[in-house]
């Protein structure tokens, strides 16, 4: 085999042994040589200007990971002219790329997981993004495959020789030619890959996707199309297609954002391309009978199609394939709402509409409001016993009520027949309930809350089905339709109804059936509002699955939109942890991120631990926001007794901000006494800078190097942290940065002997130089805002050089500015030895701003400046904050202090931190990755290094610590420039215990990451 290789071989270069492997269009090889393994392919020439095309555009994608790369040969060529068959050729040479192909990484049965899935859509959506600006003028030219002109494959039809298949196909491309192509070509085209099949898609050993191979069907389309072909081949074998593909298309959407027009089309795109697979196998086949592999997905791909295009069971032979919207809407709704888009996009119109139309009566003359009524518990875990037709009713005459409610979206767990199991072979049952139960007796009657006309009905008989139904169509104002839907009914309320009859608002058309003929439930009527019948007629489901809650709820929506229960029906159904995980993902942005690699789903808090939904417990030391313990009594006591009072805004006298404002002020030295209200720490650094510039009438500031000051655009122009880095945009130009005056790893490093004012005043040398440069910057004027923290936090928990802040302080007052001191972290005696960490500094600010543990977790800010500086900010603009302090929050910030003050908390910290200062200490004499144990009280920092010597960052260590930590039950977190120092901020009611379990925790983790180098 090598011989007929050989010239391949000898162009570029190479030797070696050489494997053949299966290709549709040319002969392909593997490559085992000294200098690596290769792919060898070789083309007739008359292919020539398509492997040109693909050749130049997997140079193009040179740089993105998981994707071939171009061999030249010794002379720089990527495709050399070499004997085929007898005749010209083209050849060319790839990277092989390691990894197990798709189909041949899953045992039979055994589906990819749903982490791999997604992988796939994120690296196609990649391939898709690095194609986009990319073209040639022949990639793709009269490929067969393009799906954008799929309609022309019904010419080849008849080489197909099976009558079943040949039909569906043909089917499926009239759809496509009528409903399809015509939207499709609405959509801008660009280059795409075409081909992510199963054979084409390689595999990691830890399962996740490594590569995309074979860019030979790269072509012009819709990038909607080239998903379409990834999902066709990853819902093979699967016996829910749909929900298979699902994270592969949210995977696609996280890095390739889809539009809706792009979902609507996606399943007929998905069915499209299976038929044109079973067109194009029988027209190669009958040219090439003796080239099996033209048929090895056949086998997969028919049951597939017939499935998609509605087709019957396996036995059945219809062929039909419905071009109405029903067929295909559950796999549109599932795919936005995989997206994060409304599941329905009809849904809110039905809505509104709901929300502005009277509702006539379902039960009675009354309005359902004014019946006497008793809400019950079905939920997964209660009782089932208690609600036998005759306890549900003793239970009503009981509490004097008339009607019983059975919630809307309740998890039950009373759904027990077979019927009720997911279609996907998951395991998961259909168990949340979809409708409200109105619990009435039998004979009772039903009327129609809006004119309407039957659409269905029938006696659904199986045991635990709905006995007899009707379901009712209605329009809104602008005509859209949707249904309500009545289940448990008598059956003689199928006598006096057809289809397509009249029911107006408040005519009696139906009773209450009893337990003999309802399928087996207590007496009651099951509401349902529909926006859609799922094309499953009087079957649509009255309770679904968990998983596709976001559907559930976009389809039926909430009955009560009829009923006008003040109290309401909707039930909280719960949520699964990978459920919660998955709708973030699509609904909220992927800036907002998560902490740990498994992130925790947190449901409670007390004191210094949160508790995950599992029940387990986590010792916390990251949340510095939750000062006095997480959910302290007192403090939500206090909020809750002044929400149940008065919560407006801050227009108006209260004693409360009264009262807060003078307490507050009394915790800091003169001059600092006039206090502004806001609801966050990001809040109370804009609004002082605000102050401060009103102040100087200037606008430059000093910060220090790595500094965060908060979220709002005028915030992250004065944090290096941000426009430093990603995303940022570089810093602007009355922004001016002093070198962060770390004595440990800073740009000045104290040195063994060297007195610490050497380091000093290096520091201030360099303040110096920044308040120089912005006095003789153009239109710069010498009265700058000095912001800083006293410790900064997000540039490592850095404890500053020795008297660097005074004398800061003192410069920046020198040149006419104002300084403003950052407590967002560390105030509230977090520090211990003081009440704010500027204190411990001996100087006094001009501003001091405030946040995170004012409020203990309530959205709370303070600014609090002097009478000379408030006063330069009464400019005749007035300044109102509608929320900042309210009376609510004003309590709240009342009774953080009272805790703070009656727990002792601040010599607490001061206590604790102390002792946890010595055992890290200590830890440092044993574990060589400890450079340095920094802080004060409950705000300190662990500096990892790499090299002791060199005090080299170890950010990668860090984060291997922390998560080693987190698996022994604690909880920390990293940050610095190069996220190497952990941090511990814990709530201040860590006890000694738990600062002991922590520093066990820690010397394990420290021997597991890094071994033990000093002991």
């Amino acid at each position: 085999m090598t011989s007929a290789w050989q010239p391949v071989l000898d162009a570029f270069g190479l030797c070696g042994a050489v494997t053949p492997l299966p290709s549709e269009r040319c002969r392909t090889a593997l490559l085992q040589s000294p200098s690596g393994w290769f792919v060898l392919k070789l083309h007739p020439a008359e292919q020539g200007v398509g492997v040109s095309a693909e050749t130049a555009v997997l140079q193009r994608l040179a740089w993105l990971p998981g994707i071939p790369r171009v061999v030249p040969t010794p002379g720089g060529q990527a495709l050399v002219e070499v004997p085929h068959d007898g005749g010209p050729g083209v050849a060319r040479v790839l990277t092989w790329l390691p990894g197990v192909v798709w189909s041949r990484a899953w045992t039979p049965g055994g589906p990819a997981p749903a982490s791999t899935l997604a992988d796939l859509g994120r690296l196609v959506a990649r391939v898709d993004e690095a194609l986009a600006p990319v073209d040639h003028p022949e990639a793709g030219d009269g490929l067969r495959w393009n799906l954008l002109y799929a309609a022309d494959a019904r010419d080849l039809l008849p080489e197909v020789p099976d009558a079943e298949r040949r039909a569906l196909a043909g089917a499926v491309l009239d759809r496509f030619a009528v409903h399809v192509q015509p939207r499709l070509a609405e959509l801008p085209v660009q280059l795409i890959h075409n081909d992510a099949s199963d054979g084409n898609v390689l595999i990691g050993d830890g399962g996740q996707v490594v590569g995309l191979i074979d860019f030979g069907d790269v072509c012009r389309a819709p990038r909607v199309c080239g998903l379409a072909v990834a999902c066709a081949y990853a819902m093979v074998d699967r016996s829910d297609p749909v929900a298979a593909v699902l994270p592969l298309v949210a995977g696609y959407h996280e890095v390739a954002p889809l539009r809706p027009a792009e979902l609507e089309l996606l399943l007929d795109l998905i069915r499209t391309r299976l038929a044109l697979s079973v067109v194009m196998a029988g027209w190669q086949h009958a040219r090439d009978p003796g080239n099996d592999y033209l048929l090895t997905s056949q086998e997969q791909v028919w049951p597939l199609l017939r499935r998609l295009a509605g087709a019957g069971t396996d036995t059945d032979t219809d062929t039909d394939v419905g071009t109405g919207a029903d067929i295909d809407d559950l796999a549109r709704f599932r795919f936005r709402d995989a997206c994060g888009y409304e599941a329905d996009p009809r849904a809110r119109v039905v809505r509104r509409f709901l929300a502005l139309t009277p509702s006539a009566p379902v039960l009675g003359e009354r309005p359902l409001s004014d019946v006497p009524r008793l809400t019950f518990d079905w939920s997964a875990g209660t009782d089932a016993a208690q609600w036998t037709p005759q306890r549900l009713f003793d239970h009503l005459a009981e509490a004097g009520a008339e009607i019983g409610i059975g919630r809307y979206l309740e998890d039950r767990d009373v759904y027990t027949a077979d019927a009720y199991a997911a279609a996907d072979g998951s395991g998961e049952r259909r168990t949340v309930h979809l409708g409200v139960d109105l619990f009435v007796p039998a004979g009772t009657p039903v009327a129609a809350p809006l004119d309407g006309v039957v659409q269905l009905l029938n006696d659904n008989a199986t045991p635990k089905d709905y006995g007899p139904v009707v379901i009712l169509r209605h329009a809104t104002d602008t005509g859209e339709e949707f249904f309500t839907l009545y289940g448990h009914l008598a059956r003689t309320t199928l006598d006096g109804l057809t289809t397509g009859q009249q029911v107006a608002a408040g005519e009696r058309f139906a009773t209450v059936g009893s337990q003999d003929e309802n399928g087996g439930w207590a007496p009651h009527v099951h509401l349902q509002v529909l926006t859609s019948l799922l094309g499953h007629g009087v079957d649509v489901p009255g309770v679904g699955t968990a998983s596709d809650l976001g559907v559930w709820r976009s389809v039926s929506p909430d009955p009560n939109l009829l009923l006008g229960l003040p109290e309401g029906t909707r039930a909280d159904p719960g949520t699964r942890t990978a459920e919660v995980a998955r709708r973030r993902a699509a609904r909220l942005s992927p800036a907002l991120s998560l902490s740990y690699r498994s992130p925790l789903r947190i449901v409670r808090g007390e004191g210094a631990y949160l508790f995950d939904d599992a029940g387990s417990g986590w010792l916390d030391l990251v949340n510095n926001v939750a000062h006095v313990g997480h959910c302290h009594p007192r403090v939500a006591a206090a909020a809750a007794a002044q929400q149940a009072m008065l919560s407006t805004n801050t227009r108006y006298l209260h004693e409360a901000v009264v009262e807060y404002a003078e307490r507050l002020a009394a915790t800091l030295p003169d001059p600092l006494s006039v206090c502004f209200f806001v609801n966050s720490g990001s809040e109370a650094n804009d609004l002082a800078l605000r102050i401060a510039r009103a102040h100087t009438g200037a606008r430059d500031s000093v910060v220090l190097d790595h500094a965060y000051h908060g979220n709002l655009t005028s915030l992250v122009e004065v944090s290096p942290y941000k426009f430093d880095g990603p995303g940022g945009a570089g810093r602007p130009a009355g922004t001016h940065v002093v070198p962060l005056p770390d004595p440990y790893r800073g740009l000045h490093r104290s040195a063994a002997g060297e007195p610490s004012s050497v380091v000093t005043q290096a520091y201030l040398a360099e303040l110096d130089r920044v308040l120089d440069g912005a006095a003789a910057r153009p239109g710069g004027r010498r009265r700058p805002t000095f912001l800083a923290e006293a410790i900064p936090g997000t540039a490592g928990q850095v404890v500053l050089a020795d008297g660097f802040l005074a004398g800061a302080y003192e410069r920046v007052r020198a040149a006419g500015g104002v300084c403003i001191a950052d407590e967002v972290q560390t105030g509230f005696g977090r520090v211990g030895s003081a009440f704010w960490a500027f204190e411990q500094h001996g100087v006094v600010p001009d501003v001091v701003t405030m946040g995170k543990p004012i409020g203990n977790g309530h959205p709370i800010g303070a600014v609090v400046t002097t009478p000379e500086v408030a006063r330069s900010f009464v400019t005749g603009m007035e300044y109102f904050n509608t929320f900042g302090g309210n009376p609510v929050s004003a309590r709240v910030g009342l009774s953080v202090l009272d805790v703070l003050a009656d727990e002792r908390l601040q010599g607490h910290a001061d206590a604790v931190g102390a002792r946890l200062l010595d055992r890290l200490r200590e830890l440092a004499g044993r574990h060589e990755l400890i450079g340095d144990v920094r802080g004060s009280g409950l705000f300190l920092g662990v500096q990892l290094v790499g090299d002791r010597e060199l005090r080299t960052a170890a950010g990668g260590a860090a984060e291997r610590v922390v998560e080693a930590v987190k698996r022994r039950g604690v909880l920390i977190s990293s940050d610095g420039p190069d996220h190497d120092v952990l941090k511990i901020k814990p709530p201040m009611v860590l006890s000694v215990s738990d600062a002991d379990r922590f520093v066990i925790a820690m010397d394990e983790a420290l021997a597991e990451v890094g071994g033990t180098g000093l002991g």
